[in-house]
């Protein structure tokens, strides 16, 4: 099975709404170059990603893969924040792909809470981050 995303500009940031699932790595890295696309183009830096209905099935490698090729095309230095709202059954991976990309100097961060997503995004970013 496959995922969409749907987009939505709001005043202050993009909401991108995810559904489905991603399997492997090269879907990941496709799902996160529509999301820079998409940022870029409604010339939004602070992104909500929905992802309560998306399934991520990988592997620590593919996660890992995620975020090197993030890393090497210096997706950090676009100033994306990037607050995620998690499916809640597989926590773990959620997890683990927000390591590797806070590892890897990425304004990143998986809720639980739309408020707490929201209040987070728009907040002001400590210079920590």
């Amino acid at each position: 099975m496959a995922y969409t995303q749907i987009f939505t500009s709001k005043n202050e940031y993009l909401l991108c709404i995810t559904d489905g699932v991603v399997d492997d790595a090269e879907t990941f890295i496709e799902w996160a170059l529509k999301l820079v696309a998409k940022a870029r183009e409604a010339r939004r830096t602070r992104i909500l990603v929905d992802n309560r209905t998306l399934r991520l099935d990988l592997s620590p490698l593919d996660i890992i893969t995620f975020a090197n090729f993030l890393e090497d095309q210096g997706t950090a230095k676009l100033g994306l924040r990037l607050a995620v709202l998690s499916n809640p059954h597989n926590p773990e991976t959620s997890r683990l792909v927000e390591t590797a990309l806070v590892n890897r100097s990425a304004s990143y961060r998986s809720f639980r809470s739309q408020q707490e997503a929201q209040e987070w995004l728009l907040g002001e970013p400590l210079l920590s981050e």
